[in-house]
């Protein structure tokens, strides 16, 4: 549970960085101008935070051994 929560928060930091870095480019008229755009920018710190949150949550809790 310990590794699956660590794994989990890297994942979702992952998806936080990448959501943030993704732009879009349109052109417009022929090409005489183009337009960028980031759709998913607004998820990318929440994504960030709660990834950081599952790692923290997964390094602090102790592991337990099966009997």
């Amino acid at each position: 549970m310990k590794a699956a929560l660590i794994l989990l928060g890297v994942i979702v930091v992952l998806l936080g960085i990448g959501a943030g870095v993704y732009k879009t480019t349109q052109s417009h008229l022929l090409g005489l101008y183009t337009t960028s755009s980031s759709p998913y920018s607004n998820l990318a710190a929440p994504l960030i935070i709660g990834g950081v949150i599952l790692v923290i949550i997964g390094a602090v809790i102790p592991h337990r051994k099966e009997d």
